[in-house]
This record gives C-alpha cells, structure tokens and sequence, in this order.
C-alpha cells in the first residue's frame, strides 16, 4: 500500500542535529524517517515541515525556517535519483514514473512569515503548499489552543474559544487562497477554526489532527469541525501522538498503538465519512513510546484495518487516495 503523510518535523530535527555539530544522514539515521525507512514503509509522498517554535527564539522564525527549507533542498540534490521535490501535480506523476519518493514543503506555525505577504509569496515559491496559521502560540495571524508549559496541555482541558484569527489572519488566508497554499487548522484555536471555515471557499485541512470525542486534548477536531472539514472536501491527517490518541490524565501513560488509530479513523469515518481521512504521523515531532516504531512500520496499521474487515479500496483511500485527490485540486 503507497502512502501520502502530510506531516512530519524531520527537518527540524535534521536542522538541530546540525547545530549541535552531529548532523545526521538523510540515508539512514536514527530518526522517525529516513530514505531507507520511506523506502520500505512505502511512500509516495512525505510533506516536509519547517517547524517554527515561537518560544525559543534563537535566530528568529524566518531564519529558522529557511534553514529548515534549506536541509531540504540540500536533500533533494543529495538523492536526486530517489526522492524529487513537489511544487506541482506534474512533478509528483514525474517522480512516480521515475521511482523517486515525493517531497513537499510546508511550514509549521505561519509567525514565520512575520506577518508579511511577500514572505509568504517567497515561501509559495520556494515550494510551500501547505501553512498552519499557528503552532502552539500566539502571532500575527492568529491565536492557538495550548501553549506549551501550561499544565492545560493535559486532559481533560479547555479550548480557547474566544480569540481565533487577527486581521493579518484573514488576509493570509486571501492571499493563501489565490496561491493555491493549503490552510491546515492544526494548533489552531478553536475560534480559530471557525473563523477559517467561514472566510475561505477552498477545502482546507487539519493535517495531524484527530477526534477529540476518543481523545478530549485540545489538539484534536470536535464533531461539528470534522464535519465541517469533510463537507468542505478537506481532510484530516491522523496523528501517532500518544496524547492525542489515549486519554490518559497522565501523559506517560498514554499509548500509541495501531488500534487505538484505528478506533480514531473509524470513529472520523462515522462523523464525516471516509472520504476525510488521511495520515499526518507527526514522526520525528512525537515521543519514541510508539507501536509503529518510525514510516517502516506503516504495514502494521494496514493489518490492523484489514482485521477490522475495511476493504482494499477504502485503505488505499485513508493511505493515499484522499490525499492525492485534494493535492490534484490544489497543484
């Protein structure tokens, strides 16, 4: 089974390894993903995160995320015969006739762009496709739901419902529009979210998300949001997270397991339909305590889904197929 994965934060990773003075090998190394691990997990295509964390400002949220989409090009050119950049439809059908794996650029918390539409514009031509507005805290477009260090991060917790996007928000999410930059609601607050869902016409999507009604934290989608997302033909990406898949009061004793994966997808399958469903592992920005040890693993979920009797068809739809149909719409 091909795999489509909206979300990972290897290139941070890659990035803090390098400012450490160890970097590590893109090849093989000891992170969630590397090519060789892609290559066996079966992967059409990885979405690539610049991760911004607002909080540990060391060289500024537009350098970080530079540097970030720099490893990545420096990527692309190392391994040209065995993964190839995507900024366009034609480019991920080259890359399959070629065998190559496919890579995207997005970026994790929109703070990056300082509030400025041509950096946003110079982020579109470097290959950025899809933007969450935040991360986990507050910035020129819009406010999250959980900042970190609040022992509120932790079930059961509340939401910030009052305070979603800022008037530079509303004119990102213009300006993403006209781009063709997928709005990901991940992070966001959940006025937030309704502020996306009522000022954009395009599908948008929360690309490592899952049901908050299996597992109350904060960074998963209420009922009323998945089917808000599914009949604006977006997705969700499920999440590998622990804490947002068990519900645990203890976040060490949460698990991450392919059947309590499963029982997120059928549950979003019931709400919004499995139409909505896609993968956003969030590998290499999550805990080690994983079933699925790194993307080699994905086999497991698949056999968990054919023990629960979902069909070819429908798995090929969750791991790839939902995925490929919006990109289709927006590349």
């Amino acid at each position: 089974m091909q795999v489509v994965d909206f979300h990972c934060d290897t290139l941070s990773e890659l990035r803090h390894a390098v400012k450490r003075g160890t970097p590590k090998a893109f090849l093989e190394n000891d992170l969630h993903i590397d090519l060789n691990k892609l290559k066996k997990g079966g992967y059409m295509l990885q979405c690539f995160a610049a991760f911004i964390n607002l909080g540990e400002p060391e060289c500024g949220p537009l350098v970080s995320a530079l540097e970030q989409i720099d490893i990545f090009y420096q990527l692309m050119a190392e391994y040209p015969q065995e993964i190839g950049q995507v900024k366009c439809w034609d480019d991920l059908e080259k890359n399959r006739a070629a065998g190559r794996i496919s890579a995207m650029l997005t970026i994790e918390d929109g703070g990056c762009c300082l509030g400025n539409l041509s950096v946003l514009r110079m982020l579109y031509e470097l290959g950025v496709r899809i933007m969450t507005l935040t991360w986990n805290y507050e910035n020129e477009l819009a406010w999250p739901n959980v900042t970190p260090g609040d022992s509120s991060v932790v079930y059961p917790c509340g939401v910030n419902d009052t305070h979603g996007l800022k008037e530079t928000g509303f004119a990102f999410l213009k300006e993403m529009e006209k781009l063709g930059i997928i709005v990901d609601v991940s992070h966001l607050s959940d006025a937030g979210f309704w502020d996306v869902a009522r000022h954009t016409t395009r599908p948008f999507i929360a690309s490592h998300s899952n049901a908050r009604a299996k597992c109350g934290h904060v960074r998963n989608l209420t009922d009323a949001m998945l089917r808000t997302i599914s009949e604006r033909g977006g997705l969700t990406g499920i999440n590998y997270c622990a804490a947002f898949l068990d519900e645990k009061e203890r976040p060490e004793l949460c698990r991450s397991t392919v059947a309590l994966m499963a029982d997120h997808i059928e549950y979003i399958r019931q709400v919004g339909g499995l139409e909505m469903i896609a993968l956003g592992s969030d590998f290499d920005g999550i805990e080690n305590n994983l079933e699925m040890k790194d993307c080699s693993y994905l086999p497991m979920l698949e056999a968990e889904l054919h023990r629960r009797h979902y069909s070819d068809d429908a798995i090929e739809k969750i791991f790839c197929g939902n995925a490929l149909r919006l990109l289709r719409e927006f590349l």
